[in-house]
Parts: C-alpha cells; sequence; structure tokens
C-alpha cells in the first residue's frame, strides 16, 4: 500500500495502539494515535509544561509587542517548530511516494507571523522555507502539494496564509 494511502487511512488500520482519548464531552471525526498534553500558566508570560516533561519552557511575550521582553519563548516560536518537524516528516512520505530521493539533510525553516486582524483580534501567516531538499522543478512542486496534503499541521493551518519555497 502507498505511503499517501498509509498517512491517510483510520487508525484502526494502521495496527497501532491508540492512545487512551483524554478529550472529554466530545465526539472526534477521528480515532487518535496519540494525544499530547499540554499546560500554560500564566499565558505568554507564564509557563509551559507538558505531561511527559519533555518541555518545561518560559514564556515571554516578545518586546515587538510592546512589552520588555524576556528570554523566553512564544506561541509562534512554539508554532513554528512543530509545523517545520510535521511537515519535514510528510515531505519525506510524499518524496517516497512519488519515488523521488529527498536528502537527508533536508532542512524546513518556519517563518510565522502575527498581525492584526480587522476588526479587531489577530491573525497568522507562515512560510516554509526548504532547504538542502535535492528536488528541483516539478518533483519539488510536486512534493510539496503532497506535503501538504499529508501534513496534519496543513490541514489545521488551511485558514491561514502558508506559502512554502525553496531556499
Amino acid at each position: 500500500m502507498s505511503l499517501l494511502r498509509t498517512a491517510v487511512r483510520p487508525a484502526t488500520r494502521l495496527h497501532l495502539a491508540a492512545a487512551p482519548l483524554t478529550i472529554a464531552a466530545r465526539q472526534l471525526s477521528f480515532k487518535p494515535i496519540y494525544t499530547a498534553e499540554s499546560t500554560v500558566k500564566g499565558a505568554r508570560n507564564g509557563h509551559l509544561t507538558t505531561k511527559t516533561g519533555n518541555l518545561d519552557l518560559h514564556l515571554d511575550t516578545p518586546k515587538e509587542f510592546g512589552t520588555k521582553g524576556g528570554p523566553g519563548t512564544n506561541p509562534e516560536e512554539l508554532l513554528g517548530g512543530g509545523y517545520s518537524a510535521c511537515f519535514g516528516g510528510a515531505l519525506a512520505a510524499a518524496a517516497k511516494e512519488l519515488k523521488l530521493k529527498l536528502d537527508p539533510e533536508t532542512t524546513i525553516t518556519s517563518f510565522v507571523s502575527i498581525g492584526p486582524k480587522q476588526p479587531k483580534g489577530f491573525q497568522l501567516a507562515v512560510k516554509l522555507q526548504v532547504a538542502k531538499s535535492g528536488l528541483e522543478g516539478q518533483d519539488f512542486d510536486r512534493a510539496v502539494e503532497v506535503a501538504h496534503q499529508i501534513c496534519p499541521f496543513s490541514h489545521a493551518l488551511k485558514n491561514i496564509d502558508v506559502e512554502t519555497v525553496k531556499a
């Protein structure tokens, strides 16, 4: 079976043990394979921890928001890192599906922008920069297109501007 079909078929057919559903009081449209649990106390100037203990981070609002800034990370950096990692995995699966050779040194750099949304609130935009992929021209374009079809971050962020470019 192709990797693309494997990536999108139901978890029950993947022969993986599903994690216990910890999202109470709502029905999901899929059977989760894994559920991450993260807690933030204090919002943008707070502290983030995960149930696994793998993340234990101080958060600071960037100085561009009119604050003094600080050494902590922020939601935009966290989103960018997660999206880059997830899209890199999707690009590898897409290349394999398309029988293309993706360089193991492929690097995904994200640029997550936040700005005002009219009439109120804020909005995001993302640029994903793919470097050292070894893919050129139509092969690059096809692999990126299929990767966006596979990547759950791309699905989740479909209502924001996402641009993917070759470095």
